[in-house]
């Protein structure tokens, strides 16, 4: 970056799939998993991030878990930490059954 750019929350770097986003349509990338807490306080971005994967013509899912805070996971005592791990498991192996088809 150079010296006194400015940041702000639409700066690229900052919001990648913002008003100044990459155009990542002819980009190979890969199937992608968004998890949004329903208390998260950036459920709203994290729900942008997977409107524009679709957008930009990527394979993504949303996982929602409504009464769950951001980090959740990071909590093993709490049951959706557990199924988020058991999510996490399914989607890798749905991923690799693809590309091993």
């Amino acid at each position: 970056m150079p010296e006194g750019e400015g940041y702000n929350r639409d700066h690229s770097i900052i919001n990648v799939s913002g008003p100044k986003a990459m155009d990542i349509s002819k980009m190979d990338f890969p199937t992608t998993m968004v998890v949004v807490g329903g208390f998260d306080l950036l459920q709203d971005w994290q729900k942008r991030y997977y409107e524009w994967l679709k957008k930009s013509g990527k394979e993504a899912y949303m996982v929602e878990y409504p009464n769950m805070c951001h980090g959740f996971y990071a909590f093993p005592e709490l049951p959706e930490s557990e199924q988020l791990m058991s999510d996490v498991k399914d989607f890798v192996h749905m991923v690799l059954k693809k590309t091993t088809n």
